[in-house]
This record gives C-alpha cells, structure tokens and sequence, in this order.
C-alpha cells in the first residue's frame, strides 16, 4: 500500500490543476494520487536496452499527394462563397484592436 500524500501536499496539487476538491474528496485523492505516484516510479526500472524511440504506438505514413497546379477560382466564385463580401472585398470580424 503507498504512503498516503499530506492534505496539504493533495491540496497543492489541486491547486496547480486548477481544482478545489472538498474535504471528502481530498481523503479519496490522498490515497489514490500516492498509488498513481508509486506506479509512475516503477517507470524508472523499465530495462529500455534497443528500444527505438516512436512518435506513435501504430505505425502509420502519411501520404502526400504530388504538388501539382490545378484550376483556380475567380474572385467572383470566391466572393460568391464568402458570407460577408462587399466591392470584391470579404469582410471579416474585428480580431485585434
């Protein structure tokens, strides 16, 4: 069975997570954040001899299509499509002051 964390220790870290856990709750987290803790330190042991780093654990490709021109849309088609246009402009919304 792990060390139970302090209440303080439980609350501090709610606190970077941005939580405010009740007291009942603090008692739950107290044993269960220990056991999280204990299990993240068996990590440390991991004999990872050969292991090749991955960015994914399914191997997968990515397949990129040829860069190739196509046919492009007049200003009038584009117009046409935009919700708020107005002397071949397209209004947007005010994003920065």
């Amino acid at each position: 069975m792990p060390t139970p964390l302090t209440t303080d220790q439980v609350r501090e870290i709610a606190a970077l997570a941005k939580l405010n856990p009740d007291e009942a709750q603090i008692e739950t987290l107290r044993t269960e954040l220990a056991a999280m803790l204990e299990l993240s330190s068996t990590l440390k042991d991991a004999d990872l001899d050969g292991a090749q780093p991955m960015t994914s654990p399914v191997e997968s490709f990515n397949r990129l299509a040829d860069d190739e021109p196509g046919q492009t849309m007049t200003a009038e088609q584009v117009a046409k499509l935009a919700p708020d246009s107005k002397d071949g402009f397209i209004r947007v919304p005010k994003v920065l002051d």
